[in-house]
């Protein structure tokens, strides 16, 4: 049978060549899912499956899952920035994602609904395209992403076009901040560092206004994955050795992510923020020489301040129509999408 479900535990050799594969990207890669998997999934009442999609004999498409009865949903949560159908190709090829979602609509196996989200604006446009062949669907938006071009400049060139708001606050914040005593910022990677950049990490998470984590582990292992792959830069920033502000950024496929940042309420007036982002930004750009920076998800004002460009995350919808509960599903979403338009 070209579709075969896997538990992640028993995927085959050449699937988990495929999940490390440096071409499908850092958010879909086998570190990427086992540290999700350990972390968050065994909390949940719910399955985790990998679809492997076999075109001649040979593994072409790998789609991680989770499910809850007849319902699929790609792997993901709000910890998941972007979800990608996991490729052997170099790019996202149309015509072997078409192939497998109508074998996957044929399949003898029991299903009524696929969601997949986040993924790339055209991505789900391709995927949308294949109403036409019997695979009713509705894309949805998830959320905004805003991301900086390099284009090859330095930092102070990057620096020099930002707005002057944010270069006079930047210049004047961080020279007040180094005349505190006992004031550093440091930028873990890996080594000795990597426990107390953890604990301080969560240390300054626990005294923001983001409160607890639903999955604690999940952070603290995602750090650790990243540092065994060279892709971690956690700064921290510290008044007295107390740390006062910290933001994890991952660096990968050329690109630095900032994936997650926090600062102590109490030093807020500091824009110790700022002050940290602004030294992350020199490092990735100038040290680690990456061509994009990507803020990942939310339309938040202090991303459009250091970012050049923004686009989409949508998701998408795609119903059963050979099952009953599918067609009614599908008939609730489209009546709901109907509605929307009418009364808008």
């Amino acid at each position: 049978m070209p579709i075969k479900f896997t538990k992640f535990e028993a995927l085959s050799d050449e699937a988990v060549l495929l999940l490390k594969a440096a071409n499908n990207g850092f958010f879909s890669s086998f570190g990427w899912y086992e540290n999700w998997i350990n972390s968050v999934l065994h909390l949940q009442n719910e399955h985790v499956a990998f679809l492997n999609y076999y075109n001649r004999g040979e593994l072409t498409l790998l789609l991680p899952l989770k499910f809850n009865k007849s319902s699929l949903e790609s792997l993901t949560n709000y910890y998941s920035p972007l979800f990608q159908i996991v490729s052997s190709k170099n790019s996202f090829s149309l015509s072997f994602v078409k192939e497998f979602l109508l074998e996957l609509k044929n399949e003898s196996f029991t299903w009524d609904v696929l969601v997949l989200q986040p993924m790339n604006q055209e991505e789900v446009s391709l995927i949308s395209g294949l109403k036409k062949l019997g695979l009713p669907n509705i894309p949805f938006y998830c959320f905004a992403n805003w991301y900086l071009e390099v284009n090859h400049r330095s930092f102070d060139e990057y620096f020099s076009g930002l707005s002057s708001r944010v270069k006079n606050t930047v210049e004047r914040k961080t020279k007040k901040f180094l005349q505190l005593e006992g004031a550093k910022v440091e930028i873990v990677r890996d080594g000795k560092k990597l426990e107390e950049g953890i604990q301080a990490f969560e240390a300054v998470y626990a005294s923001s206004w983001k409160g607890e984590e639903t999955y604690p582990k999940f952070i603290s292992g995602l750090i650790c994955m990243a540092s065994k792959q060279g892709a971690l830069r956690l700064g921290v920033a510290y008044i007295n050795d107390v740390p006062v502000a910290s933001q994890l950024w991952i660096v990968s496929d050329d690109t630095a992510y900032i994936y997650k940042l926090a600062y102590d309420e109490k030093y807020k007036k500091l824009s110790i923020g700022s002050i940290l982002t602004a030294t992350l930004m020199r490092y990735v750009i100038d040290i680690d020489k990456v061509t994009c920076v990507d803020y990942l998800s939310g339309d938040d004002t202090y991303k459009k301040e250091w970012m050049s460009h923004r686009r989409e995350r949508w998701g998408i919808i795609i119903f059963n129509w050979r099952s009953i509960r599918g067609c009614f599903r599908m008939c609730v979403e489209y009546t709901k999408l109907y509605l929307k338009r009418v009364l808008k």
